[in-house]
């Protein structure tokens, strides 16, 4: 954790925010009224005062897309009554039970603080509005780890990478489980055209730059 550095509570742009939860940062997008968010974060009252802070309200959410199943990042789903939850295909198997997540001597599954979920599948586009969300499988960190593209202007990458001096670096071993597989999905999301912010949840904002490995 000494060396994250996440984004604090502030307006990224007028339809992109950024919500401070301990050492993890949710993301906000706002299509018209409604909002959809990228993780829960980690504490259902941290994530309830950032949304404060910044005029949301937590009822105006009708989706949040996860990037994956740690904890840090699905505790406050609770928060979102309203809320359809979606996770990444690939990731099923670890809140199932039938896969584990290995972090140092730690095995376990990986549960949901809700029972009703959506599956969504590498290169699945969801429509809100005017806005898109489209889900590209990103595994390294965990087997399922997506990443999402939002409006073809921004994309979430969750715990795939970090910042460094201002640009994208893979996230280490541990917490992630495969550097090969990050290495990997750093190449796929280098490949990525028009995207002008990469948001990480553990690591900050930054205008969209070449990855570095």
């Amino acid at each position: 954790m000494s060396r994250f550095s996440p984004a604090p509570t502030y307006s990224i742009t007028p339809d992109f925010f950024a919500v401070k939860d301990g050492f993890v940062t949710v993301f906000v997008h706002k299509s018209g009224d409604d909002l959809i968010c990228f993780d829960a974060g980690n504490k259902f009252k941290g994530v309830r005062e950032g949304f404060k802070k910044l005029g949301l309200d937590p009822l105006c959410v009708k989706a949040v897309f996860l990037t994956h199943s740690d904890r840090d990042h699905v505790n406050g789903l609770p928060l979102f009554k309203k809320a359809v939850v979606f996770l990444p295909e690939k990731e099923e198997p670890l809140v199932k039970g039938t896969a584990k997540r290995h972090f140092l001597f730690l095995s376990r599954a990986n549960k949901l603080p809700v029972k009703e979920y959506t599956l969504i599948k590498d290169g699945e586009t969801v429509r809100f509005g005017d806005s898109t969300v489209k889900a590209i499988l990103t595994p390294g960190h965990t087997l399922g780890s997506t990443s999402y593209v939002i409006r073809d202007k921004y994309l979430a990458v969750g715990d795939l990478a970090i910042t460094k001096k201002g640009q994208i670096v893979g996230m280490p071993k541990p917490p992630s489980e495969d550097p090969r597989g990050i290495e990997e999905s750093l190449k796929i999301i280098g490949g990525i055209k028009g995207v002008e912010y990469i948001a990480t949840a553990h690591g900050g904002v930054v205008r969209s730059v070449p990855v570095c490995n």
